[in-house]
């Protein structure tokens, strides 16, 4: 409860906390891929949420800040797409199996305990021949980039993404350089390159 009240602060705090727009490395993934059945996984504000609704997937969206997702909710509108919010913990919510075209996870970030429960459990809800895409900051970047969460127990390396990945074909699995000119997110402005976690696996 104590997270969830200062996720709620944070995203109160601005009127976006994050772009509006979507991660641009996730767009050009989706690019390749036909519409269809999508969970966001931790979609904050629902920036990538309200992008996969407009190109045509039926997008449901999860994340445990009700401040959040109202404000979702209300670029939904404004922007007339449809989405399916769920106000809930990703780490005690019950998804269905085998039921998503696309799961994604974008810069979800939790201790290794929380993350052995709700990765799992998301990777299972991919169907057959459905795209898990996981973005994040990559364990290297507390050294060697900027921004993002600065204990590295906060994010997995690509080795230990791939133990969840047996049942899957990787597309890409690799260390993303990303050029940043701004954290608004993190407490501001900010310079250099940011080194993200790529996964993209396909269930066979």
């Amino acid at each position: 409860m104590e997270k969830r009240n200062r996720w709620n602060e944070r995203y109160a705090s601005k009127e976006l906390l994050w772009s509006a727009g979507p991660n641009e490395l996730f767009a050009d993934l989706i690019g390749e891929l036909k519409p269809g059945k999508a969970l966001d996984v931790a979609t904050g504000e629902g920036r990538n949420a309200l992008w996969l609704a407009e190109q045509g997937w039926d997008v449901d969206a999860i994340d445990f800040s009700n401040v959040a997702i109202e404000k979702g909710k209300q670029v939904a509108e404004a922007r007339k797409v449809a989405v399916n919010w769920i106000v809930d913990d990703v780490s005690s919510f019950g998804f269905d199996l085998g039921h998503y075209d696309l799961v994604a996870v974008l810069y979800l970030h939790t201790s290794k305990e929380e993350r052995s429960v709700w990765l799992g459990r998301t990777i299972e809800a991919v169907k057959p021949g459905g795209s898990f895409i996981y973005i994040a900051h990559d364990p290297s970047n507390v050294e060697l980039g900027v921004g993002g969460p600065q204990d590295v127990s906060l994010l997995p390396s690509v080795e230990e993404l791939r133990g969840y990945l047996s049942e899957f074909e990787l597309q890409r699995m690799e260390i993303h350089e990303r050029a940043v000119e701004s954290d608004p997110g993190h407490g501001g402005s900010l310079t250099g390159v940011a080194l993200d976690t790529l996964v993209w696996a396909v269930r066979k």
